[in-house]
């Protein structure tokens, strides 16, 4: 046989190779920022997965970005893409509640990711007070509950019900229900979870009434700077404030309160192999 047929042979299997090594991860979509940059800051922390990825080039991998976790889950079920990644807690709630997935690997960093409250830059007034009554449940030992009940211990969540107080300031919380059992929506379409947890005993000490709306993810900050919104739940990914300038983007629109939980560990979810 010629050395043109052997030579398009091992074409053809390094061709083979090459698209059975690629790999599609998809993630959350990253708020006001470029699909070009959340990739790039996405791409350079790969290499920082090589246990995960045993085998695959770094080069080899690409990132699809999801407004919500259902059609990221959909996706992945599908075969459109190969893996996601997502916060701990996250993954842990889809493993147990699905059958269809494994998890692929774990990831672990030195700087920790973290839950907070936003608002409006009109609002700066009322972030005051929600981070002094942050300060409140931490120091009193409610937040520590809270977390070991929805998080630690996975609880399955609940509803919850708020105080009202009469003749008290309505606050508007955006909801999404994207990140169980963080941020919740029971199937009843209810709020629930951890966050919906630590709003409520905030509520209380404030004495305020509390009024959810239900926002896809990524019409939060749309929300918050519309006034439709007057707070909305939000991840702060602080292992990448010294990349570009993602957070600058965000905090010139928004005021972050102070976290109320951290992580620093990621989930990958694969697929079940029959």
């Amino acid at each position: 046989m010629s050395k043109k047929f052997f030579a398009a042979v091992f074409l053809f299997v390094l061709l083979l190779v090459g698209t059975a090594c690629a790999e599609v991860v998809g993630r959350f979509t990253v708020i006001n920022s470029s699909t070009q940059d959340a990739a790039s800051i996405m791409m350079k922390h790969f290499e920082d997965y090589s246990e995960v990825y045993i085998g695959i080039d770094i080069n080899d991998i690409s990132v699809k970005f999801y407004d919500s976790l259902n059609t990221m889950l959909l996706a992945l079920n599908k075969g459109e893409i190969d893996s996601i990644t997502v916060p701990r807690p996250v993954g842990r709630y889809v493993i147990e509640n699905n059958k269809n997935f494994n998890v692929k690997g774990f990831n672990y960093w030195d700087s920790l990711d973290s839950s907070t409250l936003n608002f409006g830059l009109m609002n700066a007034e009322l972030a005051e007070k929600f981070n002094e009554a942050i300060a409140g449940i931490k120091q009193d030992g409610t937040l520590a509950m809270l977390t070991d009940k929805y998080i630690e211990n996975f609880e399955t969540p609940a509803s919850e019900t708020f105080e009202k107080f009469d003749d008290a300031e309505t606050i508007t919380v955006a909801v999404t229900g994207d990140l169980p059992p963080i941020d919740y929506v029971d199937a009843s379409g209810t709020p629930a979870g951890f966050n919906v947890a630590v709003l409520k005993e905030i509520a209380k000490r404030l004495h305020v009434n509390i009024k959810t709306i239900s926002i896809d993810s990524g019409s939060r900050i749309a929300a918050l700077t519309s006034g439709r919104a007057d707070v909305i739940f939000w991840l702060r990914g602080d292992r990448y404030k010294h990349e570009v300038t993602i957070a600058d983007k965000i905090n010139s629109t928004i005021i972050l309160s102070e976290p109320y939980y951290f992580w620093n560990e990621q989930y990958f979810i694969c697929k079940r192999r029959k």
